[in-house]
C-alpha cells in the first residue's frame, strides 16, 4: 500500500468519522421529543458509532481517537444500562452534546497532526473523560461483565470475516516491501513497514488479541533495529511474515495462537500472486482455546476501512473539472439525441409520402395499359368485325408490333383476337408498372430502416437517460448535508435564548450539487438565526396574539423547472414594510417623497444591503446588518437568487434559487409573439382550452374561474421583458381566439393562468443557464437547444407570476410593466469609462445585478463632459488606455476640479505593471484592479469606495 492509498483510507475515515458524529448528534437531538422505544433504539445507534469510531481509529493508528471514542461508548453504556429513558433529563443530552463535540476535535486534529498529542487533544480528552466521571458518579459503577471465551471448533463469524478478506490485503503489502525494498532507500520501506505495523496492531487491539498483537510486535522490534541491514530486514522480516500467516490460520481454526520459533531464511522467496501463506509446519491443536475480551458491543462491526476490506469494489479519485466535462458532454448527447429523434420523424414521414406517390403511380401504369386497351379494341366491339378487323390492321401499322414483330410470318394465319399483338405504348405502360413495383420494394426496406432507426433511437434514448442518472450522482448529495447541523444550532438558542421554537425539514433527500454545500451553510445558518430574532415572538407574545407557545420555522428543498428550490418559512410576526421605509429615510438612502414610491419588494431588497437593519440595538444575534448580506453575496458566488416574502404577523419566507449543474427536464413546448417558448412541465398544473365567453373582466384586468376560485389571465407577452427581431406581420393577441390555449402555472408565489398562441408539444430539454457575466434577465431561466439547432428560451415560472405587473392590472396588448424612473432608485450610481464597448456592457451587466445605477462613458472626454453636465456619480470605474483623454489625464483633471474632487476613483486596467499602478496612486486613485477582474473582490470592494466618499 502506498500513500495515495493510505491518504485515501484516510480520506474514507475522515468522511465516516463525520457521519458517524452527524449521527450521534441528530439521535441526541431526538431523543428530547421522542418516546421511549425510540429512545432506546437512538442510544442503541449512538453505541455502534461510537463503537466503529474506536474501531477505525484503532484500525489507522488514531489512538487518541480510539481512546475517546471508548470513552464516550462507555458513556452510552451507562445510558443503556443505568438510566430511566422514559424520564432523560435535558441536561444529559447536553453533556453528552459536548462529549460529541470534543470527539469530533480530536478527530479532526488527529488528522491533520498524524495523532501527535497536542494541548488541545488533551483538553478534549480531558473533557471526555471528565464526563464519563460525572455519569459515573451519578448513576453508579457497574458490574464488570463477563468475558466470553472463543469457541474451539469455529472462530466467531466476524472474526473469520475480517481475517479472510482483510487481513491477506496486509500481508500482501508486507510481502511486496520486503521482496521490493531497494538498498540504497531502505528508509522508505522502514516507512512502509511502520505503516503495515499500525494497522496490524490497531487490528490486534479492537478485536482483544493479545497473542497475534505479540506476533506483530516482532516487525517492530526489527524495524527499529539499529544498524539495520537489508539482508537482515529480508531474512528476518520473511520470518515474521510466516508467523503471521501461520496466525491468521490458527484464529481462522479456532485454535490458539502459538508460534514456534523459525530460523529466518537467507533469501526472500518469490511472491506469490495468491494471499495463501507459503508452507509451515502444522502445529498441533491446542487443548484450551485462548480467550477473547470481546469489545463493549455484542457484534464486531465491520471494518471501516472499506477501500482493503473489499478489493471487488476499488475506488479512484477524478478531478473535479473532468466530472464537470463529463456532465455537460451528457448534456450534448441528450441534445444530440433529439436531433436523431427529429430526424427518424422525418425519415418516416418521407417514407409515408413516398408509399403515396407509389400508389398514385401504380395507378396511372394501369389506366395507361387500360388506355391502350380501349383504344385497340373500342371500335371493333362498336362496330362489324370487317371493318373493325380493318381499322385494327391500320392501327397495327401505325404502332410497330414489338412483342412478336419478328415471328410475324409464322402468326399470319391468326387473327388479331386469337393473338396478342404489342406495341411501344404498351410496353411503356409495362415498364411503368414494373418501375412502380421497384420503388414499392424500396420503400419497404426504408419503412424497414426507419422502424430499425426508431427502435434504435429508443434504446439510445434509455442509455442517455441511464447515463445522465449515474452521472449525475457521482457529484450529488441529499440536501440533508447542508441542514443537519441546524437542530444542534436552534435547540443551543432556544437554551440560550429563552424560545421554544421547532424545526421542521422537508425534502432532505432532495439531492443537491456537492459544490453547492459551502455556499448554501453560512446562508441558511444566517436565514435560520434570522428567523429566530427577527420573525419568532417570545412566547407571552404568541399567546396573546393567538398563537402556540413554540414557534416553528420550515426550511423545504424541491427541484422546480431546472432550479433548486430551498424555502426558509417561519411563522413569526412578518416583516414590517413601513419600518424599513423609515430606516432607509433614516440612513438618508433615499428622501421622503422618493420612499414612497417603493413598491414592497423594493423594500425587501433593502434587508439585503450591507450595514442595513431593523434592529436598533446590537445583539449576539443581530443588529450589525451583516446577517442578509452575506446570504446573498454568497449565492451569487454560485449564481443564485433570494427574495422574500412576508405577511405582517403571519410569517416570512425566504425563497432561494440554485441552478441545476445540469437538468435535463420536460417541458411543454408553447408558440407566443412568433416565438417558440419552453415552460417546465413539473410548473403546469393544468392545460385548458377554453372560450372567449369563458373569460371575465374585473377592472381592466381579465380573471378565469378555475376549481372553485377566480385565477388571473394574463397573455405570455406581456409578461416577457425582451423582444426578439421576428416577421414584420404584428403578434396575435391570443384572447381574441375563438378557442384560446390556456396553461394554469403554479409556484410558490401562487396561481396564474398564462393565455399563449399555440400549443406545439412536450419535449425533452437540456437547461443550459446563462454563463456569467451575464445577469439572468427576469421571467428566464435559461435557454435550450433544440434538434434543429434552434435555441429556446425557458420560462422562470416563479419569476413571472411574482413579478409586480402580474399583481396589478394588465395594459394593451403593447403594454409592458411600467418600471420605477432611474432618479427615484436610491442605489448608487456609477461612472464606468472605458474604450471598449465589450468591457462597459460586461461591467454595466455586473454592477446592474448587483443593484447598482451605471452611467457609460467612451473615453475621458466623453466621461468628464457627462460629469460637467451635472452627473451625480458615487464612484468612477476607469480605464487607463483610451483615445483622446486616457485614465491618468481624466484622473488628474477630476482631481484637480473642487466639484469632483471627492468622487473615488478605480482603476481597471490590462496594465498590471508597478509603474502604472503608483503612477495612479500618486495621481489620488482609491483603488487598482486589473484585467480579468475578479467580479466577487470588484464588488466587495464598492460599498468601502462609496462609504469612503460619503464620509
Amino acid at each position: 500500500m502506498n500513500d495515495d492509498d493510505l491518504n485515501e483510507l484516510i480520506d474514507a475515515f475522515t468522511a465516516e468519522c463525520e457521519e458517524f458524529l452527524q449521527s450521534m448528534e441528530t439521535n441526541l437531538l431526538a431523543m428530547e421529543s421522542a418516546g421511549l422505544k425510540e429512545r432506546q433504539a437512538a442510544v442503541k445507534e449512538m453505541f455502534r458509532a461510537a463503537h466503529s469510531i474506536k474501531g477505525a481509529g484503532s484500525m489507522l493508528g488514531f489512538q487518541n481517537v480510539s481512546a475517546a471514542a471508548h470513552t464516550l461508548e462507555d458513556c452510552f453504556v451507562i445510558l443503556r444500562d443505568r438510566t430511566d429513558l422514559a424520564a432523560l433529563e435535558p441536561t444529559t443530552v447536553s453533556v453528552l452534546l459536548q462529549g460529541v463535540d470534543a470527539l469530533k476535535k480530536i478527530t479532526i486534529e488527529s488528522v491533520q497532526h498524524s495523532d501527535v498529542t497536542t494541548p488541545d487533544q488533551t483538553e478534549n480528552l480531558e473533557a471526555i473523560a471528565q464526563i464519563f466521571d460525572q455519569f459515573q458518579a451519578k448513576y453508579g459503577n457497574s458490574e464488570p461483565s463477563p468475558v466470553p471465551t472463543v469457541s474451539q471448533s469455529t472462530a466467531p463469524e466476524t472474526l473469520k470475516q475480517i481475517f479472510e478478506h482483510q487481513v491477506p490485503a496486509l500481508f500482501n503489502r508486507l510481502e511486496t516491501e520486503l521482496s521490493q525494498a531497494p538498498e540504497a532507500d531502505l528508509a522508505t520501506t522502514v516507512t512502509a513497514l511502520k505503516q503495515v505495523y499500525y494497522q496490524l496492531s490497531g487490528l490486534a487491539g479492537m478485536l482483544q488479541l493479545p497473542d497475534f498483537g505479540k506476533v506483530a510486535a516482532a516487525l517492530r522490534d526489527l524495524i527499529d533495529s539499529p544498524n539495520l541491514t537489508l539482508q537482515r530486514l529480508q531474512s528476518e522480516g520473511w520470518a515474521i511474515a510466516q508467523n503471521l500467516q501461520t496466525a491468521r490460520q490458527q484464529i481462522l481454526e479456532g485454535r490458539a495462537i502459538d508460534i514456534p520459533e523459525i530460523s529466518p531464511s537467507p533469501t526472500p522467496p518469490e511472491i506469490s500472486p495468491s494471499p495463501t501463506p507459503p508452507d509451515s509446519p502444522r502445529l498441533s491443536d491446542s487443548p484450551t482455546p485462548p480467550e477473547i475480551s470481546p469489545s463493549p458491543s455484542p457484534t464486531v462491526p465491520p471494518s471501516p476501512t472499506l477501500p482493503v476490506a473489499n478489493p471487488q469494489r476499488p475506488t479512484i479519485r477524478v478531478d473535479l473539472e473532468r466530472l464537470t466535462e463529463l456532465v455537460n458532454l451528457v448534456g450534448e448527447l441528450v441534445i444530440n439525441r433529439t436531433n436523431l429523434e427529429l430526424q427518424e420523424s422525418e425519415l418516416r414521414g418521407e417514407v409515408k409520402r413516398i408509399r403515396r406517390n407509389i400508389v398514385d403511380l401504380n395507378q396511372f401504369g394501369g389506366q395507361l395499359r387500360e388506355e391502350y386497351d380501349r383504344l385497340s379494341f373500342a371500335e371493333w366491339r362498336g362496330g362489324n368485325g370487317n371493318s373493325g378487323l380493318v381499322k385494327l390492321a391500320a392501327a397495327e401499322t401505325e404502332l410497330p408490333m414489338i412483342a412478336n414483330g419478328k415471328s410475324s410470318p409464322l402468326h399470319a394465319h391468326f387473327d388479331i383476337l386469337e393473338m396478342d399483338r404489342y406495341t411501344e405504348f404498351h410496353s411503356t405502360a409495362a415498364e411503368v408498372i414494373e418501375t412502380a413495383q421497384a420503388i414499392s420494394h424500396s420503400a419497404t426496406k426504408l419503412d424497414t430502416l426507419a422502424m430499425k432507426f426508431e427502435r434504435s433511437t429508443d434504446q439510445l434514448r434509455r442509455i442517455t437517460e441511464q447515463l445522465r442518472s449515474r452521472v449525475m450522482q457521482l457529484r450529488v448529495v441529499s440536501f440533508s448535508r447542508a441542514v443537519d447541523h441546524l437542530p444542534r444550532a436552534l435547540r443551543e438558542m432556544c437554551l440560550t435564548y429563552d424560545k421554544d421554537v421547532n424545526l421542521l425539514l422537508v425534502g432532505r433527500d432532495t439531492k443537491i450539487d456537492e459544490s453547492l454545500l459551502d455556499a448554501l451553510r453560512d446562508p441558511l445558518i444566517h436565514l435560520v438565526r434570522n428567523a429566530f430574532d427577527h420573525g419568532i415572538e417570545m412566547p407571552e407574545v404568541r399567546k396573546a396574539s393567538g398563537k402556540p407557545a413554540s414557534g416553528q420555522i420550515e426550511i423545504e428543498a424541491r427541484h422546480q423547472g431546472g432550479q433548486t428550490i430551498i424555502t426558509v418559512a417561519d411563522d413569526g410576526k412578518g416583516i414590517d414594510p413601513e419600518m424599513i421605509r423609515r430606516k432607509v429615510v433614516t440612513k438618508g438612502l433615499a428622501t421622503e417623497e422618493q420612499a414612497q414610491e417603493f413598491s414592497i419588494a423594493e423594500l425587501y431588497d433593502f434587508l439585503f444591503w450591507p450595514g442595513f437593519s431593523t434592529t436598533e440595538g446590537v445583539s449576539d444575534l443581530s443588529g450589525r446588518g451583516v446577517g442578509l448580506d452575506v446570504v446573498r453575496t454568497n449565492l451569487r458566488t454560485v449564481r443564485g437568487t433570494v427574495k422574500v416574502d412576508s405577511r405582517l404577523g403571519k410569517g416570512t419566507s425566504f425563497i432561494i434559487k440554485l441552478p441545476l449543474l445540469l437538468s435535463i427536464t420536460d417541458a411543454l413546448m408553447v408558440k407566443t409573439d412568433h416565438n417558440k417558448i419552453a415552460v417546465p412541465l413539473d410548473a403546469v398544473e393544468e392545460i385548458l382550452h377554453i372560450k372567449a365567453s369563458e373569460v371575465h373582466i374585473a377592472g381592466n384586468q381579465p380573471m378565469l374561474w378555475w376549481r372553485e376560485e377566480f385565477i388571473r389571465l394574463v397573455r405570455m407577452q406581456d409578461l416577457l421583458e425582451y423582444s426578439v427581431v421576428g416577421p414584420d406581420a404584428p403578434s396575435p393577441d391570443p384572447l381574441t381566439q375563438e378557442e384560446i390555449p390556456v396553461l394554469v402555472l403554479a409556484s410558490t408565489e401562487g396561481m396564474l393562468a398564462v393565455a399563449v398562441e399555440r400549443l406545439i408539444g412536450q419535449q425533452e430539454i437540456v437547461v443550459k443557464p446563462l454563463p456569467p457575466p451575464l445577469s439572468k434577465p427576469r421571467g428566464v431561466l435559461g435557454t435550450t437547444i433544440l434538434g434543429d439547432g434552434r435555441v429556446v428560451n425557458i420560462l422562470d415560472v416563479d419569476d413571472l407570476v411574482g413579478q409586480p405587473g402580474v399583481n396589478s392590472s394588465i395594459a394593451a396588448v403593447s403594454g409592458k410593466v411600467q418600471e420605477i424612473p432611474p432618479s427615484a432608485s436610491p442605489s448608487p450610481q456609477i461612472l464606468v469609462v472605458d474604450d471598449s464597448y465589450t468591457i462597459r456592457q460586461l461591467l454595466s451587466l455586473t454592477l446592474t445585478r448587483a443593484r447598482y445605477r451605471v452611467v457609460q462613458a467612451k473615453d475621458g472626454v466623453d466621461a468628464l463632459e457627462k460629469l460637467q453636465n451635472g452627473l451625480d456619480c458615487s464612484l468612477a470605474i476607469v480605464d487607463i488606455e483610451m483615445p483622446r483623454m486616457d485614465g491618468f489625464e481624466l484622473l488628474r483633471s477630476i482631481r484637480s476640479t473642487e466639484r469632483f474632487a471627492k468622487i473615488p476613483v478605480a482603476m481597471l486596467t490590462s496594465r498590471s505593471g508597478a509603474k502604472h499602478r503608483q503612477m495612479a496612486m500618486e495621481l489620488g486613485a482609491n483603488q487598482y484592479f486589473t484585467k480579468p477582474y475578479s467580479e466577487a473582490q470588484l464588488l466587495q470592494a464598492i460599498p468601502k469606495l462609496i462609504h469612503h466618499s460619503i464620509i
